[in-house]
């Protein structure tokens, strides 16, 4: 499912939640608040691709987190794509661990996470416009 976005504009909004949520997860990490840390990263990486559909697209998923995958399947090469689609299927299989069950993530959760997170935040940022940037 997909909700329209008149304004691409909106992608740089998308792109500062983006990495202020990544900020937050390398905080988390200093402070050993791991579950933090995951769930941020998560959110990183839902922004990010947000941010890219919204300005290419005019839309972002509204539907299951995966929905995003579907839509930037055309944004990317196809190694891009599985190295993207790979990334954010392992975030996503953290997230309900981190928000929702009782036990906690650890250091190596948190900092895999992050990692890539960061990777997918990184390759949004080459396909965005650099009106779209934050920078």
């Amino acid at each position: 499912m997909t909700r329209r976005i008149v304004d691409a504009g909106k992608s740089r909004n998308y792109l500062a939640k983006a990495e202020n949520s990544l900020r937050m997860a390398r905080i988390a990490i200093r402070e050993k608040a791991y579950d933090n840390a995951v769930m941020s990263a998560v959110h990183s990486a839902i922004n990010a691709l947000d941010a890219l559909t919204v300005s290419y697209l005019n839309k972002r998923a509204s539907g299951a987190h995966t929905d995003a995958l579907a839509l930037v399947k055309g944004i990317f090469s196809p190694v891009e794509y599985e190295e993207m689609h790979k990334q954010f299927t392992s975030l996503l299989s953290m997230k309900n661990a981190s928000e929702y069950q009782p036990d906690l993530m650890n250091e190596d959760d948190a900092e895999k996470s992050v990692k890539w997170a960061e990777r997918i935040v990184g390759k949004v940022k080459e396909r965005l416009p650099p009106n779209s940037l934050n920078e």
